[in-house]
């Protein structure tokens, strides 16, 4: 059966990804599974120590470290069954019965891999215990996360709250009328104030026509639709429209180019999580 996956390490982002994963769990009326990924990385100790410690010296220094280093580990095992409780429990109190909770070791994007198939939608905060302190940062494991898997991700930051409505950006793209198929679909929406958003650039095409066409499309499926057409920087002008009209969620298709053009051309997928004011769902 399809869950809600929502990935959990105590950052303090923590209780906004659990709060989120309960409000797609709820809409769309699935089970709910917490994952905390316990990943180890072997740093090695840094220069040549051979001839100023002696042998025997040396031995009981990586016996200290194998000890620490276990230590640690057991540590983080506890920590994170601490997180899965407090958030399983925060679940609960908001209503949801179907819970489940787990622990890996090793990659997160290949644990999520294993889980592909029973995923529905995955909930991931933006930034991890490691880029708490920056603002803008991007948790180091997104963007690996959001290609490998083809399910709809919804990334979160600090301070999440149900919404109220929500701004679909549109380019006219293979990507964009894909995510513009699953928001007319899905019940996780329904009932919501429905922004449809595109940019006008250059390579646009006839954007207008097909902006329209969207909005039908979307009009047909039941949502109160308004459009808008933009003009200036992508990323700029959506992050000055959810300002101005006080959006709660925003949905985009992902990394529709290859990793090698945008490196010459630029990631707006990867910019827009960088700057959103708001949640993104990212469909691909």
């Amino acid at each position: 059966m399809k869950q809600v996956f929502a990935c959990v390490d105590g950052s303090r982002v923590t209780e906004s990804v659990c709060d989120a994963s309960v409000w797609v769990a709820t809409r769309v009326d699935v089970p709910l599974t917490f994952l905390h990924a316990l990943e180890h990385e072997n740093a090695p100790v840094a220069g040549d120590l051979s001839g100023s410690i002696g042998l025997g010296a040396r031995e009981d220094l990586l016996s200290e470290m194998i000890e620490l280093e276990a230590q640690k580990a057991a540590l983080e095992l506890k920590q994170g069954k601490l997180v899965l409780e407090a958030v399983s429990n925060r679940a609960r109190e908001q209503g949801v019965d179907q819970i489940q909770s787990m622990q890996r070791h090793g990659s997160l994007t290949d644990t999520l891999s294993e889980f592909e198939e029973q995923i529905r939608v995955l909930v991931i905060g933006r930034q991890g215990e490691a880029h708490e302190a920056f603002s803008n940062a991007i948790g180091s494991h997104i963007e690996s996360v959001i290609r490998t898997l083809h399910r709809p991700v919804l990334v979160v930051a600090e301070g999440f709250t149900t919404p109220t409505r929500f701004m679909l950006a549109y380019d006219g793209s293979e990507t964009a009328n894909k995510a513009l198929q699953l928001v007319s679909e899905s019940p996780l929406l329904n009932a919501l104030e429905c922004h449809l958003v595109a940019v006008k650039t250059q390579s646009s095409g006839a954007i207008e026509d097909a902006l329209e066409r969207a909005s039908m499309q979307l009009d047909t499926a039941g949502f109160s639709v308004s459009t808008a057409m933009l003009e200036g920087a992508v990323v700029d002008s959506l992050i000055e429209y959810q300002k101005a009209q006080a959006i709660d969620l925003t949905i985009m298709g992902a990394y529709g180019h290859s990793r090698i053009r945008q490196f010459f051309v630029g990631s707006q997928t990867t910019r827009m999580l960088a700057n959103s004011i708001t949640p993104l769902l990212l469909l691909r």
